[in-house]
Parts: structure tokens; C-alpha cells; sequence
């Protein structure tokens, strides 16, 4: 009696479905009215594919082959005006804004951005101190010293490109007005390429990782000026709480020029809430 119930209970096993697997991963790129959406498989047998080697802030030299695209032809055929910015959303969140003139650069001697795609029959490592990788799809950079490619340049687990011809209108609350003194915008730029990604300003930009900069509260409203200094190089020094993902800027990654900048756009705003 036992063997036959074995018996049974290994044909159900075996006749059971398999489970469904996992959706393949895809990106999305919209530019305007123009809709682009490519597979992994698709992007892993393009012509233009490359296998790089690249030390990057992440992996570091634990793991550094990455086949990849260069990004510049991936957008060959859609309308990005020159002045427009590429938004780079991720699944966990994160939301880089980034310049489509620095991402789309091809020029000699500057910094070259990439589309690195993660093969699932060969998977990347998890992220240092994640349970996922960097993938499906992750933007790195060939020779970043040139063009002084910052952390926050680097968007891994892209799901979309967005790019926004009009930057000035799409967040019409985090830009200076046009007679803001030199340092506040030159700290919006700061803020654009080191802050937006993870932030928002006055209910702008689509990062949902850290709090938005301006609402409720300014944090040049509650800190000291040495205390944001503080928070931003060195986040733990200040406040620390489990789950914190904010890293620190060292001096190589925003100067102390640019970061007294990033101070003073952030106190401009403070007094520039829009009514809600």
C-alpha cells in the first residue's frame, strides 16, 4: 500500500505544471510620440554589441565584462533636441536625469555611455549588500574620467528612457528663475546630476528613494550649514537608521565649490515653495 501511494504521489509530481517562468525582461524608450521597446535577446544580438571590461563604483574589480550597446545608437532615429534631458527610470526607484548631450556623446576624448545587458543564462552578481544585480539593464561609461562622469551617472536596474525635450517645463517647480544669482543655478546643475536621482523638489522629478528636498521642509530650514555639509559627505555622521541607502559625496564627486553651490540653490528654494 505504501508503494502504490508513493507511486501516485510521484506521478502528481510529475504530471503537475511547471511553473510559469519569468516575464524577459524589457526596456522602454519614449521620446515624445516615438514608443521603442527592445528585449534583452534583441539588444544582446544587435550588431553594435560590445564586450567591455570596465571598472566601475559598484562591482569595483570583483566583476567587470559587460556586453553592452553604445547608448548613442540605441537613440539613432529618435528626435532628442539638444537641450533636452534623458530621464532614466529604475525599478527600485531610482531616477536619474541626466543630460542627453552628455549621454549621447560621441566626440573623441570624451566619456562614452553604454547600455550593459545582463544575460540570463549568465547572471551578474547580486549588488553589494542587495539581493538583486545591476541588471536587466545597466548605463556605464568607457574612459568617465574625461568627461568627470559622477556616481549618480551610473543608473543600473533600468526599466525606461524618457527623454524630455523641455526640462524647464517638465519640472517647472525645482528650476531657479531666470534672474537667480549665478551660484543658485550653477547648484541646480549640482542638484540635477547628484540629487535628482534619488530626490525630488517641490513634488518634481520621479525619484522615490529619499525624501523630496523641499517639501515639507527645506533642509536648510532645520540643519546647520555645517550639518548639511556633514550630511551630505558623510550621512551617518549626522543620522544613521536602518535601511539608509544615501552615500556620501567626497570632495571628487562634488567639489567644495560646487557643494557651497548645491547649499545655496537649496536655500533658494526654500523660499520658493509653490502653493499646493
Amino acid at each position: 500500500m505504501r508503494r502504490i501511494l508513493t507511486t501516485l504521489m510521484f506521478a502528481a509530481l510529475c504530471a503537475a505544471p511547471a511553473a510559469p517562468a519569468a516575464p524577459a525582461a524589457t526596456l522602454r524608450i519614449v521620446a515624445g510620440a516615438q514608443r521603442v521597446t527592445y528585449t534583452g535577446a534583441q539588444l544582446l544580438a544587435r550588431r553594435d554589441l560590445r564586450t567591455l571590461h570596465i571598472v566601475d563604483s559598484i562591482y569595483g574589480r570583483s566583476f567587470t565584462r559587460f556586453e553592452a550597446v553604445p547608448l548613442a545608437g540605441l537613440f539613432a532615429g529618435l528626435k532628442v533636441p539638444s537641450l533636452a534631458v534623458i530621464q532614466c527610470d529604475a525599478t527600485d526607484g531610482f531616477s536619474a536625469v541626466l543630460r542627453a548631450s552628455r549621454l549621447l556623446a560621441t566626440e573623441p576624448g570624451t566619456s562614452t555611455a553604454y547600455l550593459a545587458i545582463e544575460d540570463p543564462a549568465h547572471p551578474w552578481p547580486r549588488l553589494p549588500g542587495k539581493t538583486a544585480s545591476a541588471g536587466p539593464f545597466y548605463v556605464v561609461w568607457t574612459n568617465s574620467r574625461a568627461s568627470a562622469i559622477g556616481a549618480e551617472e551610473w543608473p543600473y536596474q533600468i526599466a525606461a528612457f524618457q527623454v524630455l525635450s523641455d526640462p524647464r517645463a517638465v519640472f517647472p517647480h525645482a528650476y531657479p528663475a531666470g534672474d537667480a544669482a549665478a551660484n543658485v543655478t550653477a547648484g541646480f546643475r549640482v542638484f540635477q546630476k547628484n540629487c535628482f536621482a534619488c530626490h525630488r523638489m517641490n513634488g518634481d522629478g520621479a525619484a522615490s528613494i529619499g525624501p523630496d528636498l523641499n517639501r515639507p521642509m527645506n533642509p536648510t530650514a532645520y540643519l546647520t550649514p555645517r550639518a548639511l555639509l556633514r550630511l551630505i559627505r558623510d550621512p551617518a555622521s549626522v543620522r544613521s537608521w536602518p535601511g539608509m541607502q544615501m552615500h556620501g559625496f567626497s570632495v571628487a564627486a562634488i567639489s567644495n565649490a560646487d557643494l557651497a553651490d548645491l547649499i545655496a540653490y537649496l536655500a533658494y528654494m526654500r523660499l520658493r515653495e509653490p502653493a499646493r
